[in-house]
């Protein structure tokens, strides 16, 4: 079972899984390079949301630790 979660918030959707952090703060950062501008795309572990990553109008992903 893995422990981190990718999703987009914005529709609610699962959009890949890892055991690794740093796997899942990859994927996350590149999910959110792909989607629309201000969609919210979290690494959740253990049912919280931990990371946070939102393309920004400029083309850029903000990212922050929640946990």
């Amino acid at each position: 079972m893995s422990q981190f979660y990718i999703t987009n918030e914005s529709i609610e959707d699962t959009i890949d899984s890892t055991d690794n952090l740093q796997d899942a703060i990859r994927i996350a950062r590149k999910v959110a390079q792909e989607g629309s501008a201000g969609d919210t795309v979290c690494i959740e572990h253990k049912g919280k949301n931990i990371w946070q990553f939102v393309l920004m109008p400029n083309g850029k992903v903000a990212e922050e630790a929640l946990a």
